[in-house]
């Protein structure tokens, strides 16, 4: 019942525009009305963040490599079979660091030209915290309130990185949160959260409206046919988007959402047609073909929220939040082939986007973050690595301090402080701290920081620093 706009020219709009007024029973002029005043204002204020999720755990032993020969040599011993020859790796030249040489895998060049050239930075050791925890209380696990819910599972690490709250059950995420905050910002009937990458709860808010308008790598999602008599026009379709007297609860809301559906459709069609016009017929102002970008789906993904952020004005967006996903990082075995295909696609993807957000004259207001469930074990378990806790991640952009590694630098050992067995890292980062950092940059005051991070207090800081006001 559904196919994908790739583009949308005027002749189109109208005629969605048209069936959505009398159908639904509420004009898309009201709509686009809004859009034209908020496009009106100044730009000046816009910002965005875009969280790409590295499903199933990242393996950060091997993302992000000591080449300093001492710590090498125990990274290498705890590796066996997939330690990375350091000759290989790709050498960071970090300012203000006085820890050991670090590389990133063979397959991060351009990532690493962006570090070294100030456009990255690498948050080390993050993970889900309940509290600060040290090594000896990790060794008892005592208080049992020190430790997240269920560590090492995928399912329940996930949910607590998006969730924010690690000891207690949430219907919303902390993006979704900070974007209940800030959605009075926007001027759009588009939601603030945005996602490429399926369901999440990251970016679901309390507001009803706080939730991820669910986009695809050619576009939004529309019903087929509109002005077809095999589509919305058939009878229940009519009475499903006009019928508003409904005593049904249930049917009511289905009613809203569906109207709601079409008209978002239509706005988002319209506004992004001209960042991929089909051979040049679409004669707007503004009009500008975004390239394809390297990287497979994530870059297919990536290249859709580029559009949008090209879109910006038109919607009505000061503040938007994205989120893209990137799986596949469960690496149990074969990591070695594995995950030099997916960084290779990660590093690709990023580097592409990044080059368009400076072409669209965006690349301080943009900012791109990894995330992901857990880190992996250091000790190798033959072919791959089994699942861990803390883990290395990047920032991207032009507001990021970069050439920096923040937080504190793990000792990469079996059986150091930091081990909590087979290599796993125990966290000096809390996701609330790396969180609250960023939402802090896309404006969210620091009042309202436990708003959106419950737990925030629990931890010293609540900006690391690798974000410029």
């Amino acid at each position: 019942m559904s196919f994908i706009h790739t583009h949308a020219d005027r002749r189109l709009f109208l005629r969605q525009s048209a069936a959505l007024g009398a159908l639904a029973g509420s004009s898309l002029a009201s709509n686009l009305a809004l859009i034209g005043a908020a496009a009106a204002q100044s730009a000046g204020d816009y910002r965005a963040l875009v969280c790409i999720n590295l499903g199933g755990g990242n393996d950060n032993a091997n993302t992000v490599v000591p080449i300093s020969p001492t710590e090498y040599a125990a990274y290498a011993a705890a590796r066996q079979s997939l330690a990375l020859p350091a000759s290989a790796l790709q050498a960071l030249s970090p300012i203000g660091y006085s820890g050991p040489t670090l590389a990133l895998h063979p397959s991060l060049a351009r990532l690493r030209a962006l570090f070294n050239s100030g456009q990255a930075a690498v948050m080390a050791n993050v993970g889900t915290l309940a509290q600060p925890i040290t090594k000896d209380q990790w060794d008892k696990r005592t208080p049992a309130t020190l430790l997240p819910y269920q560590l090492f599972s995928h399912s329940d690490q996930s949910r607590e990185w998006q969730t924010g709250d690690p000891n207690a059950t949430s219907r919303t995420g902390w993006l979704g949160r900070a974007g209940d905050l800030l959605d009075s910002l926007n001027n759009s009937p588009v939601s603030i959260c945005m996602s490429l990458g399926g369901h999440n709860i990251l970016e679901v808010g309390n507001q009803k409206h706080i939730v991820q308008y669910q986009l695809t790598t050619q576009g939004p999602i529309a019903l087929r046919g509109l002005d077809s008599p095999y589509g919305i026009n058939t009878p229940a379709l009519r009475i499903l988007l006009t019928d508003n007297a409904r005593v049904n609860k249930l049917e009511r809301e289905l009613t809203a959402v569906a109207r709601r559906a079409i008209s978002t459709e239509a706005a988002v069609s319209y506004a992004i047609a001209p960042s991929d016009p089909p051979d040049g017929k679409d004669k707007r102002k503004g009009t500008v073909k975004i390239p394809d970008f390297g990287g497979g789906n994530l870059g297919a993904q990536l290249r859709m929220v580029a559009r949008m952020i090209a879109a910006r004005d038109a919607l009505g967006h000061k503040r938007q939040i994205f989120y893209v996903s990137h799986g596949g990082y469960d690496m149990h075995s074969d990591l070695l082939v594995n995950h030099a295909r997916r960084l290779a696609e990660l590093d690709a993807a990023i580097a592409d986007f990044h080059q368009q957000t400076v072409a669209l004259g965006v690349s301080e207001q943009v900012t791109t973050f990894t995330a992901s469930e857990f880190g992996r074990a250091l000790q190798s378990n033959g072919d791959g690595s089994d699942h861990g806790w803390g883990a290395h991640h990047f920032v991207v952009g032009g507001a990021v301090r970069g050439q920096r590694i923040f937080g504190q630098w793990p000792t990469v050992a079996l059986k150091s402080n930091d081990d909590a067995g087979n290599g796993r890292l125990i966290p000096t980062t809390a996701v609330d701290q790396y969180a609250a950092t960023l939402a802090t940059w896309l404006r969210v005051d620091a009042s309202q920081l436990s708003t959106v991070l419950p737990n925030i207090g629990r931890f010293a800081s609540s900006n690391l620093g690798f974000l410029t006001a």
